[in-house]
């Protein structure tokens, strides 16, 4: 009888002991970067990524298109041509490695959830050494901060790059209207 008393004195010790943690404010932390990433996707989330393909097809086909009917003419691209076709050419870059950086950025915010998912479950069952927790505390903290400056680059530059098409392709659609009824 004695025995089985202290059999379950001591699987209750253990039991106990196993669901007290000594990172409660660490815990707290990592519930804090969860809720910044899901406030981070939700943006991420929002960024219009319909467009990204169609702007490089369309980009090509009007900057091809313009070019080869001076190249065919022989003659040379009037200068208010060539700084119209030289303002459109600068949507180019920040345009060609926007689908490629959501679908990382995309990819990184998971990982980081994952991350901090696995750290808060071996805090709770007390599996770390606190040195070593706060470490990787500052680690996780600096990738959720790196990678929410990823999203808002990303926002800026989708922005960037919407606003200065809607201003210039009105004026490359307009150019090349006038150009095939000149041919005409």
């Amino acid at each position: 009888m004695k025995k089985e008393i202290g059999f379950i004195l001591g699987l209750a010790f253990i039991v106990i002991s196993c669901e007290q943690t000594s990172f409660d404010q660490e815990i707290e932390t990592i519930d804090s970067l969860l809720v910044k990433l899901d406030t981070v996707e939700l943006m991420h989330r929002r960024i219009d990524t319909t467009e990204f393909s169609n702007l490089g097809q369309k980009f090509t086909e009007n900057l091809s298109y313009v070019q080869e009917v001076y190249t065919n003419k022989e003659d040379t691209m009037p200068k208010e041509v060539a700084l119209l076709m030289s303002e459109y050419r600068t949507l180019k870059k920040p345009a060609k490695g926007l689908k490629s950086t959501y679908q990382r950025t995309g990819e990184e915010i998971e990982f980081s959830k994952n991350q901090l998912t696995d750290l808060k479950h071996d805090l709770q069952n007390n599996l770390l050494d606190s040195i070593l927790v706060q470490e990787m505390l500052d680690d996780e903290r600096k990738a959720v901060k790196a990678v929410e400056t990823k999203v808002e680059e990303l926002k800026l530059s989708s922005d960037f790059t919407q606003t200065k098409r809607e201003k210039i392709e009105p004026r490359i659609d307009s150019l090349i209207q006038v150009i095939k009824q000149d041919e005409s």
